[in-house]
């Protein structure tokens, strides 16, 4: 049940970052800020989707993807924001990160039982 609430809290702070943060305008320090952004608060997500639900990886990659491109395009209807199907792609990116530490992760320790 802990694991669920963590997924709520989480979900909810990233949604709520995603529609009511305010671009930032002029020059970025950081080329591609905002990917970078996605990539983290997705690999985020991913990781407290996983914990709450423990979906098949396809389900959990299926379901992220479609929050992904609805955030976009909710974002598109939002005065000063505006939809970037590679603010998806890095979404995606974040959350297959996540899977693919996580997967292996437990090969790894896998690996070490079967020394033990």
């Amino acid at each position: 049940m802990a694991a669920r609430s963590v997924f709520v809290v989480v979900f909810c702070l990233v949604s709520l970052l995603f529609f009511w943060s305010s671009p930032p305008s002029g020059p970025q320090g950081i080329a591609h800020l905002d990917k970078v952004v996605h990539f983290g608060l997705f690999f985020v997500v991913a990781a407290s989707w996983h914990y709450a639900f423990r979906l098949p990886y396809w389900v959990s990659m299926l379901a992220l993807t479609a929050y992904g491109i609805a955030i976009e395009m909710i974002q598109y209807y939002i005065p000063g924001r505006g939809a970037d199907v590679w603010d998806v792609v890095a979404d995606v990116a974040g959350a297959a990160a996540f899977f693919l530490c996580f997967a292996g992760y437990k090969k790894l320790r896998a690996r070490k039982r079967g020394r033990a």
